[in-house]
C-alpha cells in the first residue's frame, strides 16, 4: 500500500474516531446531567472530575510518549540479504504515542495558558448545563453559533478579514439557529443560553489555542 493511501486510512480512523468519542461523550454527559437514577445533581462538579481525568491521561499519555521515542534511537536495521546496496531493512514506524510529549509544568508557561485554561473550563461547564437543560436533539442546534463566534473573533483578535459571502452565509446559519429554536417541543431559555454561552467559549477555544500554542 502507497504513503498516500497510509496517510488517507490514518486520517480516516482518525475522524472516526474522533465522532464515535464525541457522540458518545454528549450521550454520556445527557445520562449523568438528567437521567433518573443516574444522574449526579453537580455539574460543576461533573467538570471538575472531568479535567482532572483529562490531566492524568494527558500525563500518563506523555510518560508512553517519552518511551516511545526512545526506541527508533536504540534500533539498527538488519539487512535482509548481503547482494547489494538498499538491502537494509526499513526502520518501523514511529509509535502512536510517540507524538505525545511529556507533562512538564513551568510557571512561566502556566502564566501564558492560564487564560486559555479558564475558557477550555468555561466552555466544558456551559457545554454541560446546556445538555442538562434541553434535549439531546436540540443539543446542536443550541450550540450553532460556534461558526458565528469563530469569524466574529477571528476578525477582532486575529485580525482575519471576512467576506461578503462568509457573512451571507452566517446569516443563513443564525436563520436556522431561530427556526430551529422556534420549532422545539421542549425549549428551554437557560438551556438555549448556556448553549450560545458554550458556542461563545468553544470558538475563544479555538482562536486562543491558536494564539498560545506556540508558547508551549
Amino acid at each position: 500500500m502507497s504513503a498516500a493511501a497510509d496517510q488517507g486510512m490514518y486520517i480516516a480512523s482518525v475522524v472516526m474516531l474522533y465522532w464515535f468519542v464525541s457522540i458518545s461523550m454528549v450521550y454520556l454527559n445527557k445520562m449523568l446531567m438528567s437521567n433518573d437514577g443516574v444522574s449526579i445533581p453537580a455539574p460543576l462538579f461533573v467538570t471538575w472530575f472531568q479535567c482532572v481525568v483529562t490531566t492524568a491521561i494527558c500525563y500518563v499519555a506523555g510518560l508512553i510518549g517519552q518511551r516511545a521515542q526512545r526506541l527508533p534511537a536504540n534500533y539498527t536495521a538488519v539487512p535482509t540479504s548481503g547482494d547489494g546496496e538498499g538491502s537494509s531493512a526499513a526502520a518501523p514506524k514511529p509509535s502512536f504515542f510517540a507524538q505525545f510529549p511529556k507533562a512538564e509544568y513551568t510557571f512561566a508557561t502556566s502564566k501564558k495558558v492560564f487564560p486559555l485554561s479558564l475558557i477550555f473550563v468555561s466552555m466544558i461547564i456551559f457545554n454541560n448545563l446546556c445538555l442538562k437543560w434541553v434535549e439531546v436533539s436540540f443539543y446542536n442546534v443550541a450550540r450553532a453559533l460556534t461558526i458565528v463566534f469563530n469569524v466574529f473573533f477571528s476578525r477582532v483578535l486575529l485580525g482575519i478579514p471576512t467576506s461578503t459571502k462568509t457573512i451571507l452565509c452566517l446569516f443563513v446559519v443564525i436563520l436556522g439557529f431561530f427556526i430551529g429554536s422556534a420549532g422545539e417541543l421542549n425549549f428551554s431559555v437557560k438551556g438555549t443560553i448556556a448553549g450560545v454561552c458554550s458556542s461563545l467559549f468553544v470558538s475563544l477555544n479555538s482562536i486562543f489555542t491558536k494564539k498560545i500554542l506556540p508558547a508551549v
